[in-house]
């Protein structure tokens, strides 16, 4: 079996021929130069500044402590300086006095401990001292209007000239004060109505002792030795332009050997002072009982003022 002729290799191709023109050895003109393309970068960031670094540390200091509240301390002192501004007040002055007396002084005793110190001491000094004007104003005020009320002085016809003239108009001036009632030598004679000036009063059932009776009340306390419950029953009626309540209006009393005695016996079922209002025409009725010696009891003449009118007493015989 024959074999195979070998292959022979291709020849390679000739080279290029120069252009016509060109000598042999001249420089060839340079092939175009081409850059490769450069990738492109994003552009770098902005350069900031560093940031600043941390503050210096300062100094530890002690915390210092919440200062209190000088809110109570000052109500304490404005109420104290109002207790003793309204104790000047007669009557009035114990109520309001006293109401902002003891409002200053727990205030005052708050803020010793809670508010500002001198304040509050000063609130309750104040305070103390509103109390004590308010009770003093009350009391000289209780004694004037009772001495006011037990002296209040009347006139009984002319003076006496010690002229003959004045003996002739003695039996007419001494009818007149039987009549007038204004003379306890010459009172009212009993069962009389007596006219006030806005009241017309009525006197019946005249107790001279009824101090057993009365201290069958639990309630009220036997008299001091020597003295009685001197008890009366009173018809009020109102005869003024207004209205009236006769316990606040009329006083009544027990007037023996010189003396008018009005202290009140105690508890009553049939008060006077539990009357109502009333209007003219109207009737208030209840019993009275003020406190007298045992000694002229018997004697007693009942005394009746009218303190809406002229507050004049009239002198009212009992037998």
């Amino acid at each position: 079996m024959s074999q195979p002729p070998e292959a022979t290799p291709p020849s390679p191709p000739p080279p290029p021929e120069p252009p016509e023109g060109a000598a042999f050895g001249a420089s060839q003109p340079e092939a175009p130069q081409f850059e490769a393309p450069q990738p492109e970068y994003p552009a770098a960031p902005p350069q900031f500044p560093p940031p600043p670094g941390p503050p210096p540390p300062y100094p530890w200091q002690p915390r210092q402590p919440a200062q209190p509240s000088k809110t109570i301390s000052i109500l304490a002192l404005v109420f104290g300086g109002a207790a003793v501004l309204f104790a000047l007040i007669p009557v009035a002055g114990i109520f309001l006095g006293g109401m902002f007396g003891v409002a200053a002084i727990v205030l005052g005793i708050l803020g010793i401990f809670k508010s500002h110190r001198l304040f509050a001491i000063i609130g309750i000094a104040l305070a103390v001292v509103g109390l004590i004007i308010a009770v003093v104003v009350t009391v000289a005020t209780g004694r004037a209007v009772e001495e006011f009320v037990e002296d209040f002085p009347t006139t009984y016809g002319d003076e006496d000239t010690g002229d003959d003239d004045a003996t002739e108009d003695d039996g007419e001036r001494k009818q007149d004060q039987v009549v007038d009632g204004t003379d306890p030598a010459a009172p009212l004679p009993a069962g009389t109505v007596v006219d006030t000036g806005n009241w017309q009063v009525a006197v019946s059932d005249v107790t001279p002792d009824d101090t057993e009776e009365l201290l069958k009340d639990e309630f009220n306390l036997p008299p001091e030795e020597g003295f009685q419950f001197y008890r009366f029953h009173v018809e009020a009626t109102y005869v003024g332009p207004s209205s009236g309540i006769a316990w606040l209006d009329l006083y009544f009393g027990a007037y023996i050997d010189s003396t008018v005695y009005t202290e009140p016996c105690g508890y009553l079922a049939e008060d006077l002072a539990a009357a109502p209002e009333v209007y003219p025409d109207g009737t208030a009725s209840g019993d009275v009982c003020v406190v007298v010696p045992t000694e002229g009891a018997d004697a007693a003449l009942i005394t009746i003022e009218d303190a809406s009118a002229t507050f004049e007493r009239f002198f009212l015989a009992t037998g």
